[in-house]
């Protein structure tokens, strides 16, 4: 392949502004197309058009069906798409008009696969751009238009295939994280008791406290400060803490040990009253005064058991019925609220095979999701390698 510079096999343009009021160009209104909805890989279509018509200024182009954009600007640059609709795109997009030397969709793939190199050598920092300029002298692997045509041709079916591949893969994803809750639900919910509450096996709920902290994670090494994210629905991360400030000698129940069973009391909505078992000891991790250590009856509660029992979808409705603040990034939840929290309470012995029998089977869902996902990442990375295969030669 010998290449040839973006401009002398395609016409470029930029887009113009929108002007609201002047309803005399075009009839009054067009298609308006933002940067922000150029769908990546994805032909665009009339239907997919998320902004609605928009008026139009006179010094605004209508772009033909056909046309191939680039967005140049922002959170979006290097995305691309094909009108299939005359349209009109803002300051933000560099339009493509190829020249009968050069097949469009052979350019729309050459460019997704160059797209990453593309956007690396953009500037601006937080808001990445590049010139029209840079895009016209791109260097194009030139073929013949026929070989382009079949080049094109055999990109889109594999990429195709690969779509394909990637919701068959996305969907065992799901299902994969589906069986989980699955698993929980079907652990509890023939369960031959009433519902007690969570208060009825604690002895107490201890609290942290509000340190003064640093902006930074705190060393392994360095008195941390647990942030929210410290406890979720996964292992307890003890990398998840604020570094303190200034010299401090913490209260030995502020420590974290093995065996704790902790509790949000603020987060998301969905977050919160996330509990974690820590298995093992953290002395330089702290409790902050959103965390919460359970102290419970090991005589009346396995721990493990009511970390379960904590996420079934009796106790989440009762979290997120009573949980307060005004907004859904943050919520709170009390003492109070935590201790009336309603579980199912069997015999310690049956908590004890309720425990061994879920374990095991969400180590195995687990192992199913992490393959999944592994699956997944595989089929995601898979276009560029097509892509580059494609065009091998051509850099």
């Amino acid at each position: 392949m010998r290449c040839i510079p973006l401009h002398e096999l395609a016409h470029t343009t930029s887009g113009g502004t929108p002007a609201r009021g002047n309803k005399s160009y075009y009839g009054g209104e067009i298609p308006w197309l933002k940067s922000g909805e150029l769908r990546d890989d994805e032909i665009l279509s009339a239907e997919e058009t998320i902004t609605p018509l928009g008026l139009a200024s006179s010094s605004t182009k209508l772009l033909p069906e056909g046309t191939l954009l680039i967005a140049m600007y922002g959170a979006t640059v290097g995305r691309l798409g094909i009108l299939t609709f005359p349209a009109a795109t803002n300051q933000a997009v560099c339009a493509i008009t190829p020249s009968e030397e050069l097949d469009r969709d052979y350019l729309f793939y050459w460019l997704l696969g160059i797209r990453k190199r593309l956007v690396e050598t953009s500037f601006g920092g937080a808001q990445p751009n590049i010139s029209q300029t840079v895009i016209r002298d791109l260097e194009v692997p030139w073929v013949p238009v026929p070989e382009q045509r079949q080049i094109a041709a055999r990109l889109k079916a594999q990429l195709a295939e690969v779509d394909t591949a990637r919701q068959a893969a996305q969907a065992q994803v799901r299902d994969a994280g589906l069986l989980r809750g699955r698993l929980l639900k079907d652990a509890f919910e023939h369960l031959p008791c009433e519902p007690t509450t969570l208060g009825r096996v604690l002895i107490e709920i201890q609290s942290g406290k509000s340190f003064l902290t640093a902006e930074v994670l705190a060393r392994p090494d360095e008195l941390g400060v647990l942030k929210v994210s410290a406890i979720s629905w996964s292992q307890f991360r003890a990398d998840q803490a604020k570094a303190l400030k200034g010299e401090y000698s913490p209260a030995e129940n502020h420590r974290v040990k093995k065996g704790d069973l902790l509790i949000s009391r603020a987060n998301t909505r969905e977050l919160v009253g996330a509990v974690v078992h820590v298995e093992g000891d953290h002395p330089m991790r702290l409790l902050s005064d959103k965390t919460l250590r359970l102290m419970v009856d090991e005589s009346s509660a396995d721990k493990d058991y009511l970390l379960f029992a904590l996420r079934t979808e009796l106790a989440r409705e009762h979290i997120e019925l009573y949980a307060t603040g005004t907004s859904d990034s943050m919520r709170n939840i009390s003492q109070d609220v935590i201790a009336s929290i309603p579980i199912l309470l069997p015999p310690l012995e049956e908590q004890h095979r309720i425990v061994t029998r879920l374990k095991s089977q969400l180590t195995e869902a687990t192992a199913i999701a992490q393959a999944a996902a592994a699956q997944l990442a595989e089929i995601d990375r898979l276009p560029q390698r097509i892509l580059a295969q494609a065009f091998a030669g051509s850099a």
